[in-house]
């Protein structure tokens, strides 16, 4: 009944769902809990990172170069897309290969570019309009969306040791639990009685809150 008390007061708080389940997994299955980590880990190293400010700063460079090199704004954007695979640009220039209308490929930068994506497809309307050459404005965008990374890395950087503290200070304790469990000397081993295993999931409960509470606030500082 504590345990559930706890983990509702931490949802109640704004803990994200995703990690107020892992922390009952924890406290009520911890060798479940190893198993979910072991395969979050290889799904995530095998997904890989997802798009940032750099990849769209070096898209919009791409693109800025093509342009002044003379090549059209369709075909600027194919070439661009080729160049940058992290971005996902595929539709996009399907799109300008196909010739399709300005709005359509416009709606598609939008969805793709995370900083950039709204003025970079009211650039591409006008310039398709008007006929005008958009590299200086590609460019700039370009220097906002590095500006964009290097921001976002400055608040990863000064939230790092929070978010370490907290893991730390949260993770440790249950990974010796959990370490018990496994190797039959703690919870779960009968050397406890049914109070002694009903506080330490307590203490479990109260050091998982606690750290996700504290890596909450860091992530939400860091934006």
């Amino acid at each position: 009944m504590l345990t559930g008390a706890l983990l509702a007061v931490a949802a109640a708080a704004g803990v994200p769902w995703p990690m107020v389940g892992a922390i009952a997994l924890a406290v009520v299955h911890p060798a479940w809990f190893l198993a979910a980590v072991a395969g979050w880990v290889m799904w995530h190293r095998r997904t890989g990172r997802s798009p940032g400010p750099d990849d769209e700063a070096a898209f919009l460079r791409g693109l800025a170069a093509e342009l002044s090199a003379g090549a059209s704004l369709r075909g600027a954007v194919v070439a661009a897309a080729r160049r940058s695979p992290a971005l996902d640009l595929g539709r996009a220039a399907r799109l300008c290969a196909a010739g399709r209308p300005a709005g359509e490929i416009g709606s598609e930068l939008a969805s793709a570019l995370p900083v950039n994506g709204t003025a970079a497809a009211a650039a591409f309307r006008l310039a398709t309009r008007t006929g005008g050459s958009t590299a200086a404005v590609m460019e700039a965008l370009a220097e906002r969306a590095e500006a964009s990374g290097r921001l976002a890395r400055e608040r990863s950087a000064l939230t790092a040791q929070a978010r370490l503290s907290a893991w730390v200070v949260g993770g440790l304790p249950v990974g010796l639990v959990v370490l018990g469990v496994v190797t039959g000397a703690g919870p779960g081993g009968g050397d406890l009685g049914p109070g002694g295993t009903a506080m330490v999931a307590a203490g479990l409960a109260l050091i998982g809150a606690g750290a996700a509470l504290v890596w909450l606030m860091a992530a939400r500082s860091a934006r």
